[in-house]
């Protein structure tokens, strides 16, 4: 059984920011980043992370600029600082969130 990917909805957005924080990437390496670390079932498709790339650079989280990358021109996105403490919040809500419900299910009844 796989996992819910409405899981994944929910968490897209920290996940893409912890991405790009550990380096800048266009949509394709991104894609294929997160391919590489993410079981199958619970993996982004190419047509999920490019709307949320183009909604997080309207918000101003992560900034686009284009590079020419073996011949091809790509867009290589890098959080910007208000990316970088969204990153940072969505972290610490996280772990607060993760917290309280591993103690909730493991708790003796």
């Amino acid at each position: 059984m796989g996992l819910n990917r409405e899981i994944l909805k929910g968490h897209s957005q920290l996940i893409i920011l912890a991405a790009l924080a550990r380096r800048p990437m266009h949509g394709y390496a991104l894609s294929e980043h997160l391919r590489q670390r993410m079981p199958e079932s619970f993996r982004f498709g190419v047509g999920m992370i490019y709307p949320l790339l183009h909604r997080m650079e309207k918000d101003k989280l992560i900034r686009g600029r284009w590079q020419r990358i073996l011949g091809a021109d790509r867009k290589v996105y890098a959080l910007t600082h208000r990316g970088q403490r969204m990153l940072a919040a969505k972290k610490h809500d996280w772990r607060l969130f993760s917290s309280l419900v591993s103690r909730m299910i493991h708790q003796p009844t």
